[in-house]
């Protein structure tokens, strides 16, 4: 009888502690970490053409930008992240496709391989992104955000245009959802830079 209630809890207080060791691999004192989307621009006048011209996109990124961290820079130059907030790609992927997707919106272009883009009556985008971050202010608060970017726009063999952008997005609130708008505004505002000087 004695033996029997001593296996009872000793049963007991196993099952405790599994349950315990379980319920700790379904919890975390960690964020939940959230991942961002950014909607490509839609330009308001879109151009009917019977035949789009083809464009070949190519995005590149200065060292530290080659990631699916939403990144801060401080005052005395340390980059950092936004530890549970995520983009939904790569930052260079992510720049391709909402460019390329904006291309094709504007009506102008089909967006097509490098090989075919290089042959007669072809254009290609080339842009290197040097800037795409939140700004940390010395408190630690997100003052705003910027997005910088340097493209040659080439459609004929002899003419190769320039489109340096620099934009800085004033940020008045440190809640996620509001720096992701800011970053959607300095997007939107760079794809209408290169998009004016392209069509």
């Amino acid at each position: 009888m004695g033996i029997s209630r001593i296996f009872m809890k000793f049963g007991l207080l196993v099952s405790v502690l599994l349950v315990a060791a379980c319920s700790g691999l379904t919890k975390s004192d960690k964020p939940a970490i959230s991942k961002w989307w950014l909607e490509p621009y839609v330009p308001e006048q879109v151009v009917d053409v019977d035949s789009p011209v083809g464009i070949a996109v190519s995005i590149t990124v200065v060292p530290g930008l080659d990631t699916d961290r939403i990144l801060t820079l401080s005052d005395n130059a340390e980059l950092g992240q936004f530890t549970s907030a995520r983009w939904a790609e790569h930052v260079p992927e992510l720049v391709e496709s909402l460019l390329s997707r904006s291309l094709q919106a504007s009506g102008q272009f089909v967006v097509v391989p490098e090989s075919v883009a290089s042959g007669p009556g072809g254009c290609l985008l080339e842009l290197e992104l040097r800037e795409f971050y939140a700004n940390i202010a010395a408190t630690g608060t997100t003052t705003g955000v910027s997005i910088s970017s340097y493209a040659s726009f080439q459609c004929k063999p002899e003419t190769t245009l320039v489109i340096q952008s620099d934009i800085s997005v004033p940020v008045a609130d440190e809640r996620m959802s509001v720096i992701v708008a800011a970053f959607q505004k300095g997007i939107d505002r760079m794809t209408r830079e290169i998009l004016d000087i392209a069509q």
